[in-house]
């Protein structure tokens, strides 16, 4: 029999399973989240005012 309960269950199991190998491989292709990506263009931007 069909338990709506259970399968909701199952796929919060996958969820967990699934999550850490999507993060380590949006790491090692490159994918860099936004806020990350923020920073680091306002540090290039702060090491270009130096140089000037």
């Amino acid at each position: 029999m069909f338990n709506p309960l259970k399968m909701a269950g199952d796929l919060k199991g996958i969820e967990k399973m699934l999550k850490p190998a999507l993060e380590k491989f949006m790491q090692d292709s490159g994918f860099v989240k936004e806020s990350e990506f923020k920073k680091l263009l306002k540090r290039v931007e702060e090491l270009e005012e130096k140089i000037k």
